[in-house]
């Protein structure tokens, strides 16, 4: 059995257009038609796209490496293109719903994953990874785990966070803040922000890698964080 990567796409009503994705399938898929898996979202910085995540993260093989060496179980990866409602503010709501209903709505639709914020998690990288994090403290009834790999972390952030912390806790959402040493424009931010969900109880892993503002850093993040997002679907 091998796993597979697929590069479609699909209609988003939000944005009235067609959009591309990656999707990997993991080795057991297209044997067992009866089992269903549990799906991450990893959502692109402002210089990447959908391919990105394989071409230069290499992310199919960290899930067949992880797999093969039973330190995860098989899940559903997908790998959304980003778009330029992204960076206009006055869009921002028709690109979070483009990602949380009509992405996940049609995943959902069309594999066959396990259709509870349990079995879903959300990641991003830089510009990826304010996205991830905005979308999963506005939909927390849609993820269940959110990791941010060199991102950025807004008042806004901060303020969403204690308004809806009891409620975000009695859900069990976990996050993952990670950072690279030689980005230290976001070091201090991202330990602070780490800092600040583990006071208030959150359980929150917190990862200083080696290496800058690029792919080599990312790359051995996101190794890291597929193992996060693992045991957070079945903790």
């Amino acid at each position: 059995m091998v796993s597979q990567v697929l590069h479609l796409s699909f209609y988003s009503p939000n944005l009235h257009q067609e959009k591309r994705y990656c999707i990997y399938l993991p080795p057991s898929y297209h044997q067992d038609k009866n089992r269903r898996y549990s799906s991450l979202y990893l959502l692109p910085g402002l210089m990447d796209y959908e391919r990105t995540w394989c071409d230069k993260g290499l992310v199919h093989h960290h899930l067949d490496t992880l797999i093969a060496e039973g330190k995860i179980g098989e899940m559903i990866v997908v790998m959304p293109d980003k778009d330029q409602a992204a960076l206009e503010f006055h869009m921002a709501q028709l690109f979070t719903g483009y990602l949380a209903y009509d992405l996940v709505g049609h995943i959902d639709h069309e594999f066959r994953t396990i259709s509870h914020r349990k079995h879903r998690g959300i990641e991003g990288l830089s510009l990826g990874a304010s996205w991830a994090l905005r979308l999963g403290l506005t939909f927390p009834e849609l993820f269940s785990s959110v990791s941010s790999l060199s991102g950025g972390y807004s008042e806004e952030m901060y303020n969403n966070i204690l308004e809806k912390k009891d409620y975000l806790k009695t859900l069990g959402m976990r996050f993952r803040i990670a950072a690279g040493t030689d980005e230290p424009e976001f070091i201090q931010e991202s330990r602070h922000f780490a800092e600040f969900l583990k006071s208030l109880g959150f359980y929150c892993e917190f990862s200083l890698d080696e290496g800058p503002h690029e792919w080599t850093l990312w790359s051995k993040q996101v190794y890291n964080s597929l193992q996060f997002h693992y045991y957070s679907f079945n903790g």
